[in-house]
């Protein structure tokens, strides 16, 4: 099956878990290569601790989003253990990650319409930028027109990832959030996706975390579990046993 790639391979690596690679060939190559999601701010970009700063070398030019996936470059024998300003040079296009407004966490259910391609740790992932921010890469169907998906295409798929609030119990350790593929084809149209390719999408799960804690007793969850209806066979739903769900360990405590 041909997969269609987006981006660099350098980039998709990281994405499905960061990365950091240092190149130290010699004593004078201290150059560490690293792909990481970043919140934008204003000509740098943030990382997930709320005080370091990625600083280009080279002019942004405009970007109108908050949050974006990087692959730089730095020296690292220009950076300290306070460094809180890291001049960095981009490999590539900052890529947005910012999700539709109709597909951020909500407490209401979302059937979908699409089966996502797989939830494999090997083929999708969930990264952390900070405790309250997950950045999911998602597998998904779709359809190729000469070698490549027009943007016509991309632009039908949502993943809307949504919670129940009421199946939280006060013993509960994992906090299921679920991930509904919808696609928005016109009435009467066919068409056969029989390829698939990549969705990242950072999410503010903030609203979740907070319905947990006030069952809990102000606990946090020690697990992030993901479900969604998957299917690497074809572009269909199943009529069974077509939930997959995989489990993350959450990795911030109170």
């Amino acid at each position: 099956m041909k997969q269609v790639k987006f981006f660099l391979v350098a980039l998709m690596a990281v994405v499905m878990g960061m990365s950091v690679t240092s190149c130290m060939n010699g004593d004078d190559n201290h150059n560490v290569t690293m792909t990481v999601p970043v919140k934008y701010n204003y000509g740098s970009f943030l990382m997930g601790d709320a005080t370091t700063k990625l600083v280009p070398t080279t002019e942004l030019g405009f970007l109108d989003g908050n949050m974006y996936i990087i692959s730089c470059q730095y020296d690292q024998s220009q950076v300290t253990a306070n460094s809180t300003s890291i001049p960095v040079t981009l490999l590539s296009t900052p890529l947005c990650i910012d999700p539709k407004d109709n597909e951020r966490l909500s407490a209401i259910k979302s059937e979908p319409t699409n089966p996502l391609y797989s939830l494999d740790k090997q083929q999708s992932s969930l990264v952390y930028y900070d405790k309250n921010t997950i950045v999911l890469t998602m597998p998904y169907w779709v359809k190729v027109t000469n070698s490549s998906v027009e943007e016509s295409e991309v632009k039908k798929h949502s993943f809307i990832l949504y919670y129940n609030p009421d199946e939280i119990k006060s013993t509960d350790t994992k906090l299921n959030l679920y991930i509904s593929h919808r696609v928005n084809d016109e009435e009467g149209e066919s068409v056969t996706r029989s390829n698939f390719t990549y969705a990242y999408r950072a999410y503010s799960i903030s609203s979740a975390l907070n319905a947990f804690s006030s069952k809990t007793e102000g606990k946090l969850p020690k697990y992030l579990v993901l479900k969604a209806q998957t299917n690497n066979s074809k572009d269909e739903l199943k009529e069974e046993n077509g939930e997959t769900s995989v489990e993350y360990d959450y990795a911030f405590t109170e």
